[in-house]
């Protein structure tokens, strides 16, 4: 069954991560959120500070997307740019995997780079940031989809994100259904790539899906209240 209009909401992250995206943009994307009321907003590090000023106190979380979109960043840079994102107001902070790295079989130096970051946000006390890491699934073949949700799991990230949206395809249900059944039941996970129906977005739900990320939420939305 389809998810209800507000249930679909709270499981949306409305995203804007366009390089020529400016901080008109950025309001425009907050006052529809709340307007909505999605579970979140995704935005590139600059523009971090300005999304937690407009939703400072509601009910939507502001995600930081870093090293996006290849992953390809030095682990300290990585670390850094997470810690920068928190400090500007990010609920949580997204980091892309070291793709080429898993990729090449340097499986213990993914799992050190997520494990850092994880470490520097549970040790620094007060608020608490979740820390997501996206595998970009349609590089990985269903093996190495299972054996990223094991590194994940040894890296003790709070969510797993399916995809950046730029690769070639983005999230499928079977995708979703691989990593639950290989990840810490803890572990959340977040679809994202191509949800355009309110269809697509119920069976990556089902699948195991607890977040869903498009940057045509508000489309999405308008379809499950039967707008569009």
């Amino acid at each position: 069954m389809p998810p209800r209009p507000p249930e679909l909401a709270k499981a949306v992250e409305s995203t804007l991560l366009r390089a020529n995206a400016t901080t008109s943009d950025v309001d425009a994307l907050c006052v529809d959120a709340l307007e909505r009321h999605f579970a979140a907003v995704v935005v590139l590090p600059v523009h971090v500070a300005r999304a937690a000023e407009h939703l400072r106190g509601t009910d939507v979380k502001v995600v930081a997307l870093v090293a996006f979109p290849f992953g390809a960043d030095v682990p300290a840079v990585k670390l850094a740019a997470a810690q920068a994102a928190a400090a500007d107001g990010a609920s949580e902070v997204e980091v892309v995997m070291a793709i080429s790295a898993f990729l090449g079989g340097e499986l213990p130096a993914v799992r050190d780079e997520l494990t850092a970051i994880v470490r520097a946000f549970r040790l620094r006390g007060g608020r608490t940031v979740g820390v997501r890491c996206v595998i970009e699934t349609a590089y990985l073949d269903d093996r190495r989809i299972r054996l990223a949700a094991r590194v994940m799991t040894a890296a003790g990230v709070d969510a797993v994100v399916t995809s950046t949206g730029l690769a070639p395809r983005g999230a499928s249900a079977l995708d979703v259904e691989l990593l639950r059944g290989e990840l810490d039941p803890r572990i959340a996970i977040k679809a994202v790539g191509g949800i355009r129906t309110v269809d697509e977005a119920a069976d990556l739900l089902s699948a195991g899906a607890g977040r869903l990320g498009t940057s045509s939420a508000a489309a999405l939305h308008d379809r499950a209240l039967g707008r569009g």
